[in-house]
């Protein structure tokens, strides 16, 4: 995805003087570039509200709808518009971009980030699907947007010498970079034992895995491909799933995290070793926590059959950008941990509906009922 290619446009000088002589045969383009910093998306500190993607670097490509590229002049008409930035560049604030002396033919901007300054036109079109491996690292994510030039009540006037000024269009693109994940936010687990008469005395929580969710997508499109990856089919099944919870011979990849939490009646709620986050391409599909636990000794695991915000509407859409943070009902914004009454720790009912708030670009809370 790297190797970069930038034409030139004719020369030519920009000013505002004298009566214009009107044309429209090149245009101005600003672009405002927004949410241009995400922090942790792996491991580690929580996301919080008002935090921005992450942004390394990104680079913008003017085109038509046909997919063809265009050049761009900075306002003198001498030197090629700026089209990469780095984070250098973000450290000062927004960035406002423009490009002058652009074929009226140029229709869309394109913004991709997180790719390095070497990605060409061409390398852009010929990006193949992401894979959500590669997509758990949270200074790393691809980041992507495409909009439409809207007009606005802007003109440039450009002296062209000998008497003749011209009248540029401006034309106007709002590029907000989003990645392709929804993002599941994990830190520890609470039991709700019973005040007088707990049912369990130690519970153990040893694995939390996630399942259901596609393996790759198509970066320019967010279009998923490949088949639901279920490594567990039957969860009814308690030798399937045990089978597949206890094969020591799993790799230890980003869906599937192991430690061992001890969990009493007066110690309730113990945080995991690391704050977890589970990248997901965002879809209408429902992911699935795994846990595995033992209730006293007793082998047991749950799993989860719904999202719901802390208002108690199911999740049927998992969107781009959002952060769906596990949270009992009424507990603060940075809880992170994910509630099981022990009452649902029991091997005929294994399930789980998982409660969450869901703001874009903020922290939300979400909490299991099992």
């Amino acid at each position: 995805m790297l190797a970069a290619c930038v034409a030139a446009l004719p020369l030519m000088s920009c000013n505002k003087e004298e009566a214009p002589e009107t044309t429209t045969r090149l245009k101005t383009i600003e672009v405002n570039i927004e949410n241009a910093a995400l922090t942790k998306g792996l491991a580690g500190n929580k996301i919080e509200s008002g935090d921005a993607v992450y942004v390394s670097d990104f680079k913008i490509f003017l085109t038509d709808a046909l997919g063809n590229e265009y050049t761009a002049k900075q306002v003198d008409g001498t030197t090629d518009a700026k089209t990469y930035w780095t984070s250098v560049d973000l450290a000062s604030g927004p960035i406002d971009a423009e490009f002058h002396y652009v074929d009226p033919n140029c229709t869309h901007v394109i913004a991709i980030a997180n790719v390095g300054e070497d990605l060409s036109f061409a390398d852009y079109k010929a990006i193949e699907n992401l894979k959500i491996e590669d997509q758990q690292d949270q200074d790393n994510l691809l980041l992507y947007d495409m909009k439409e030039l809207q007009a606005t009540n802007s003109e440039h006037t450009d002296d062209q010498g000998g008497g003749t000024v011209v009248v540029s269009q401006v034309y106007r693109a709002d590029i907000v970079l989003s990645p392709r994940v929804s993002r599941f936010e994990v830190d520890g687990f609470t039991i709700k034992f019973d005040a007088t008469n707990p049912k369990y005395e130690t519970i153990n929580i040893t694995q939390l895995a996630i399942q259901n969710y596609f393996p790759e997508t198509d970066p320019t499109t967010g279009n998923e491909a490949g088949e639901l990856v279920n490594p567990i089919t039957n969860f009814a099944d308690q030798g399937e799933v045990y089978a597949w919870l206890d094969d020591a011979s799993k790799p230890v990849v980003w869906s599937r995290d192991y430690f061992d939490i001890t969990l009493t009646p007066s110690n309730a709620t113990v945080d995991t070793p690391e704050a977890l986050a589970y990248h997901v391409f965002s879809s209408n599909e429902t992911p699935i926590f795994v846990i595995k636990l033992t209730a006293d000794g007793q082998p047991a695991y749950l799993y989860s059959k719904g999202f719901y915000s802390t208002s108690g509407t199911k999740i049927n859409n998992f969107e781009e950008g959002y952060i769906y943070r596990m949270s009992a009902k009424g507990e603060v914004e940075n809880d992170g941990s994910i509630p099981i009454d022990e009452e649902d720790i029991d091997p005929m009912d294994r399930c789980l509906e998982i409660t969450v708030d869901v703001k874009k670009w903020a922290v939300d809370l979400v909490y299991p009922e099992f």
